[in-house]
């Protein structure tokens, strides 16, 4: 074959393989194709509410409109699915996760356990800012901060951070029953009269998924974990308040930073950037949306939408803190003998 024949076909070649590109465009990609929303917890939850109203609206913004559904991997307070999402979950933009943001702390301290790395996944957005609180159930008798610092109080738990910071922090007294496979266990929990309280609930969940409960005070909402308080409760006091040094402001401040990230969506690593792009406009677009906003309006659900580069931005500086500030925090948040286990952070 003569040269110039030889080029010819390289260039067809060329052409065929360009041609190929431009054919798998974000909306020839999503074109028929199933996306799959995938939960950290059980349903019922807060995660469950806020994961559904997302898949009912963001199939709507996507380019080539996918199908969207939801499925539930529940274990270890959102761990398990936070490593599935880094190592088996389908790389290519047809899965997403939602999970507790504390998963994220777990990553930061590089516990074994986590074996996901926060700055390597690609979030996609947050539905809101979030205000965790710790309560009590109306017939404990336990309605003030005070009382529930200084009594002790047995609470039910899928996450220990809140409750380990106030005993190792303030001197607390509270005694944590975990196991829980999620949220919504607890609450039957509480209900039944099996444990007194719990911490890490967010506002937004208690509003979304136990409303009555606050209308007719079934809860005494004691304290809340935020930067500024929440204008529904102006007379719960903010953690801060009780801050009695430096160094409990510091450790406040770290656990704070994932307040922010209340309502998490990610995507694996690995994903094409226009797709991730995607991902993120199509988050921002539905979040604005005046039919999604009425539907959450609607549910009681809180919506305060915050982009995913400005979530990566904000896990890098985290993630640059010196290496003893980390396992501080570890030990103040998980006790001294789990951090142990753990090692040092690498």
């Amino acid at each position: 074959m003569s040269v110039a024949r030889l080029l010819c076909a390289a260039s067809l070649i060329v052409g065929a393989c360009s041609g190929h590109v431009r054919a798998q465009s974000v909306e020839d990609f999503y074109k028929g194709k199933r996306l799959t929303v995938y939960v950290g917890s059980s349903p019922g939850g807060g995660t469950d509410v806020y994961a559904r109203i997302l898949a009912n609206y963001i199939g709507n913004f996507i380019p080539g409109r996918p199908v969207v559904a939801v499925s539930h991997v529940p274990g270890a307070n959102g761990l398990v699915l936070a490593n599935q999402l880094q190592r088996t979950l389908p790389k290519d933009g047809t899965a997403i996760a939602t999970f507790d943001r504390s998963a994220v702390l777990h990553s930061l301290w590089e516990n074994p356990a986590a074996q996901f790395a926060a700055n390597e996944i690609n979030w996609i957005g947050s539905l809101n800012i979030d205000t965790s609180t710790c309560v009590t159930w109306h017939t404990t008798g336990i309605d003030t901060l005070e009382k529930f610092l200084s009594q002790d109080v047995v609470i039910g738990s899928t996450a220990v951070y809140h409750a380990n910071l106030l005993n190792s922090l303030f001197g607390a007294k509270i005694k944590q029953v975990t196991g829980y496979p999620g949220g919504n266990d607890v609450l039957l929990a509480l209900e039944r009269g099996e444990v007194q309280g719990r911490c890490n609930w967010s506002w937004s969940s208690i509003i979304g998924t136990r409303p009555a409960w606050v209308k007719e005070k079934k809860l005494n909402v004691l304290v809340q974990f935020a930067e500024q308080k929440h204008p529904a409760l102006p007379d719960v006091p903010l953690v801060t308040e009780i801050v009695r040094n430096e160094r409990q402001r510091m450790m406040i401040d770290l656990i704070l930073t994932t307040q922010t990230m209340a309502r998490p969506f990610a995507a694996p690593p690995g994903l094409p950037r226009d797709r991730v792009d995607a991902l993120r406009q199509a988050f921002i677009a539905m979040a604005r949306d005046r039919e999604f906003m009425m539907t959450a309006e609607s549910q009681q659900l809180e919506i305060s939408p915050v982009d995913g580069v400005s979530i990566q931005a904000s896990l890098a500086r985290v993630s640059a803190l010196p290496r003893e500030v980390i396992i501080e925090l570890r030990e103040v948040t998980l006790g001294k003998e789990a951090s142990s286990k753990m090692g040092k952070p690498r």
